[in-house]
C-alpha cells in the first residue's frame, strides 16, 4: 500500500475509534444504557475512552487537524465524567467516641471447589460481619463445618441454586426484615453493633447480560431501600455494577458514598480474577450513608472464586 493509502487508512481507523468511544461518552453524558450490549461496553468506558489520547497525538503529528480536534475532545469529557474518582470529597468524618465494625462481603462464585480454602482467607481478616453471595446448599454445609462458624453466632442464610442464594454472619445479634422484591436474594438486616443498630443490605442483582430489566430495577430498589432507612446504612456486596454503570450513579446520588471512592481507590478492579487477563472492572462495593461512614476498605484473594472480596470498616459519622 502506497504512504497515501496507509495513511488514509490510519485516518479512518482513528475516526472509528473516535466515534466508538464518543459515542460511549454521550450514553454516559445522557445516563442511558438502555441494551444489554450499551450495559456491557459501558463496564469498559475509561479503557475505549483512553484511546482518545493516542488517537488525538498520532494525529495531530499526521497534522489531521480535525481528527485531532474531536479525539481531544472525547478525552477531554471522559476526564469530566472520571472526575468524581480522581478529586473524590473522602468519606464524613467518623465520631472519634465510636467503634469502628468490619464487614467482610464475598462473592463465593456457586461452583468454588475450594470453600474451605475461602473460609480460611476470612478468618484471616477477622471481620466482625460477613455477607456471602451465590451461597449454595454445598457451601453451607463446608463452611458450617469450618472453624470459621465458631466465631459468627448469627446466622441467616438463604440457599439458591447457581447465583441466586445469599448469606449473612453476624458476632453480633442481627434481625431480618422483610425480604426486598428483588431477583435474587437480598438481606435487609439490622444488627445491633456496639453504637446501636446498624442496616446492612447484603445485595447481589443479576447481570445485565442475564437479565437487564432486572439488573436496572435491582439497583433502584437497593438505593431505595437505603434512603428509606432511618438507620446508619451499608448497602454491600456484589453489585455487578460500576461507577461507569449509570444506574449505579443514580444509586449514589440517593445519599451513598462508596468506601472505594473515598479512599482513593476509585479505579480499583475487582472482576474476573480468574482468567488469563487481570481484572478490569469493580463491580464488588460498599456503600454508606444515613450518618454511616467508613474509616478503611481494603481488597482480598478468594481463593476459588473469580470476584475479589472487601472488608470495610464503618463507624457512625461524627
Amino acid at each position: 500500500m502506497e504512504s497515501g493509502g496507509l495513511r488514509r487508512a490510519c485516518e479512518l481507523a482513528g475516526w472509528l475509534a473516535t466515534a466508538a468511544a464518543g459515542l460511549l461518552l454521550l450514553t454516559q453524558t445522557f445516563g442511558w444504557n438502555g441494551s444489554q450490549f450499551v450495559a456491557t461496553m459501558q463496564a469498559l468506558t475509561p479503557y475505549l475512552l483512553l484511546t482518545a489520547v493516542p488517537v488525538a497525538g498520532l494525529a495531530r503529528w499526521a497534522t489531521a487537524d480535525r481528527l485531532a480536534v474531536t479525539a481531544s475532545l472525547v478525552g477531554v469529557g471522559g476526564l469530566i465524567l472520571a472526575a468524581p474518582l480522581v478529586f473524590a470529597a473522602g468519606p464524613p468524618a467518623p465520631d472519634p467516641a465510636a467503634t469502628e465494625v468490619t464487614v467482610a462481603a464475598v462473592n463465593l462464585f456457586f461452583s468454588n471447589p475450594v470453600v474451605d480454602d475461602a473460609a480460611t482467607a476470612l478468618l484471616a481478616h477477622d471481620a466482625d460481619a460477613i455477607v456471602f453471595s451465590e451461597f449454595t446448599a454445598e457451601h453451607q454445609v463446608a463452611l458450617r463445618a469450618h472453624p470459621l462458624s465458631v466465631a459468627y453466632p448469627y446466622k441467616i442464610e438463604r440457599v439458591g441454586l447457581f447465583a441466586g442464594g445469599m448469606a449473612l454472619w453476624s458476632r453480633y445479634p442481627i434481625k431480618e426484615g422483610e425480604r426486598p422484591d428483588t431477583v435474587n436474594y437480598t438481606l435487609d438486616i439490622t444488627m445491633e453493633g456496639p453504637d446501636g443498630p446498624v442496616r446492612l443490605l447484603g445485595v447481589h442483582p443479576p447481570t445485565p447480560i442475564s437479565f437487564f430489566d432486572g439488573w436496572v430495577e435491582d439497583l433502584a430498589t437497593f438505593g431505595g431501600l437505603g434512603a428509606d432507612a432511618r438507620q446508619p446504612t451499608l448497602i454491600i456486596g456484589d453489585f455487578n455494577a460500576s461507577y461507569w454503570h449509570p444506574p449505579f450513579r443514580d444509586l449514589l446520588r440517593q445519599g451513598f458514598t462508596d468506601a472505594h471512592t473515598a479512599h482513593d481507590r476509585g479505579f480499583s478492579t475487582s472482576w474476573p480474577t480468574d482468567r488469563w487477563f487481570p481484572s478490569f472492572v469493580r463491580l464488588d462495593h460498599a456503600l454508606t450513608g444515613n450518618g454511616l461512614t467508613s474509616t478503611e476498605v481494603e481488597d482480598f484473594t478468594v481463593p476459588g472464586s473469580d470476584h475479589r472480596g472487601l472488608v470495610v470498616s464503618v463507624v457512625p459519622a461524627r
